[in-house]
């Protein structure tokens, strides 16, 4: 026989789903609706018990607002024989304690910073020990894992951590690959980042359960609970659960040969309708996604793309298979439908700016390429660094190369449009 956990972490009870329409429920498409899914499927699943691995409750002022919903899941849970087991993360450092406290039965490990044991309690199966160790504070810059030890290692041991991995001067408690390896537990359900990920499938287990709904745009894929696996003689195993009633798509929309506004929809609406084939077995209980639209190619509507675009973003809410789609934003990365190599060969503004697409396009030269991107790179860090943007959670991750290319493309294309536009109409 085998111990089954559910997991989940980042829930974020507390804070509302951004980016959706007016019209749409809120409440529904929120971290409190996929909370209750998860208590659900606990039930159904019959796991011997769920672990969240931090950031259950989005803020210290989000106490009221979590509580009957976090007390009433934990009820559930309990009442049909599912041990409840959880760590705190530098959100929730100060309000999950207080939350533990008035729901007795939601078991918080390693309160203060100091590792805390408990073993699952099981009538089938051999015991699995949890090991945890909680945030004592918003911020902690040493490793957590440092001195730590498995008191003994004669039964199976799995590690729930809030923790940044792979860093080693973050804030936010940060732990390497080597420091997990040689813990001695057979498998770690990590909190903070909130993208699901598998860091590595044995010797040990290493997961970040993610969000188990997207947070906001940027989140995109399918998102859930995990069901994790412990079962004497083989290696853990982990599967994902999608739960999320929001899910987020990234759709690219090609637009060459698009000549008109009929054959924008068109192309718009192909799109959206290929991607759901893709994803249409993996949406689990999602009922609406949410898509950022990227229009890709050589159009002869270049020009004309941002008063087209607008009315799609508005009022285009196609239904497929039951599933609700809504456009969240169009990212205009098309092209005129003139060739970059042919302005390039100008020696005006436009010219120079074309080259430097090009470059972007080809990554190459290499040191021309990786000059744009590091003075990009360099520009936005400036900018987020200036006093307005002081007060923003200093947790935000900085646009990684491939994000800085894009924003340097689009708004390179924008300008090129623009500069095209005064040669061709100079009054």
């Amino acid at each position: 026989m085998s111990i089954r956990i559910l997991c989940t972490g980042d829930v974020h009870l507390g804070r509302r789903p951004s980016r959706i329409p007016e019209d749409l429920d809120a409440k529904a498409l929120g971290p409190a609706a996929v909370w209750n899914s998860f208590v659900r499927s606990a039930i159904e699943l019959k796991v011997h018990a769920v672990a969240l691995t931090g950031d259950v409750v989005d803020q210290s002022n989000r106490f009221y607002e979590a509580f009957s919903v976090l007390q009433s899941g934990v009820k559930r849970l309990v009442d049909a024989g599912i041990a409840v087991y959880a760590v705190s993360g530098n959100h929730d450092c100060d309000v999950l304690p207080r939350l533990a406290d008035q729901i007795p039965e939601f078991r918080l490990l390693g309160r203060g910073g100091k590792w805390e044991q408990v073993v699952i309690p099981s009538q089938d199966a051999p015991p699995v020990r949890l090991v945890g160790w909680s945030f004592p504070t918003k911020h902690v810059s040493t490793n957590p894992l440092s001195g730590f030890d498995i008191p003994t290692r004669s039964i199976a041991t799995v590690g729930l951590l809030h923790c940044d991995y792979g860093a080693v001067d973050s804030p936010y408690a940060p732990v390497t690959s080597s420091d997990l390896a040689s813990s001695g537990a057979d498998a770690w359900l990590l909190g903070h980042i909130h993208k699901p990920e598998i860091l590595s499938e044995s010797s040990p287990l290493v997961l970040y359960p993610g969000s188990p709904q997207g947070l906001d745009p940027s989140e995109r894929g399918p998102r859930g609970a995990w069901l994790v696996t412990i079962e004497p003689g083989r290696p853990p195993r982990a599967e994902l659960l999608p739960l999320a009633a929001l899910r987020w798509e990234q759709i690219d929309v090609p637009l060459d040969g698009v000549a008109d506004e009929d054959a924008l929809g068109e192309s718009v609406i192909e799109a959206i309708q290929a991607r759901h084939g893709e994803i249409r077995g993996l949406l689990g209980d999602a009922a609406t996604v949410g898509c950022r639209l990227r229009l890709q190619g050589r159009t002869a509507i270049h020009r004309r793309l941002p008063s087209l675009t607008g009315v799609i973003n508005t009022d285009l809410r196609p239904s497929i298979d039951g599933v609700e789609y809504f456009i969240e934003k169009i990212e205009d990365l098309s092209r005129p439908d003139r060739a970059l190599e042919d302005i390039a060969r100008t020696g005006d503004p436009a010219g120079l700016l074309a080259r430097r697409l090009l470059i972007l396009d080809s990554r190459a030269p290499v040191e021309s390429y990786d000059e744009l991107i590091d003075s990009g790179q360099k520009a936005i860090q400036k900018r987020r660094s200036a006093a307005v943007f002081a007060s923003l959670d200093d947790g935000a991750e900085a646009p990684g190369r491939e994000d800085v290319r894009d924003m340097l493309t689009r708004s390179g294309l924008k300008m090129l449009d623009s500069l095209l536009a005064q040669k061709e109409d100079p009054a």
